[in-house]
């Protein structure tokens, strides 16, 4: 059970993340954090918070803490991938890609993400399959199509 003041303030941090002022929204996941320091989704959205800065090794930091309390979270895998991949660290955003995969096999995005890093590595057979899926996944993915053409 989440305290309710740990709640609030997670609560003001995605209103000052939706408003744009990404530093209050820190500080509210902060007190969030510290007055339940297993708030999962208080590290998520911190580390997207970060992400937005581009402070990629801090977002990473929150990533590995919410995967920490819950392992089975696609979407965390997804957005530690994310920041992996901004830092061009491949090899690191499609080993989360995949585990993202395995949790939530239905999420085109991640396909899409996995195929891009592969991209980037220049394994474009590997990188073509996950282009192929994704528009299987969503038929209307334009980004899917253009690169698997590239």
């Amino acid at each position: 059970m989440i305290p309710k003041n740990a709640k609030a303030y997670y609560n003001r941090g995605c209103t000052y993340y939706e408003k744009g002022e990404t530093d209050k929204a820190i500080a509210s996941y902060d007190k969030a954090i510290q007055l339940d320091p297993k708030y999962v989704k208080a590290y998520n959205n911190r580390g997207i918070a970060y992400r937005r800065k581009e402070e990629y090794d801090k977002a990473i930091a929150d990533y590995s803490k919410a995967i920490e309390l819950d392992p089975k979270d696609a979407t965390t895998y997804y957005n530690r991938g994310y920041a992996y991949h901004r830092k061009e660290e491949y090899d690191k955003a499609i080993a989360d890609y995949s585990k993202a995969i395995e949790l939530d096999p239905k999420d085109a995005t991640t396909y899409y993400n996995r195929g891009y890093a592969y991209h980037r590595k220049e394994e474009y057979d590997k990188a073509i399959v996950d282009y192929d899926e994704a528009i299987e996944l969503n038929p209307k993915y334009v980004k899917a199509y253009y690169n698997r053409g590239n």
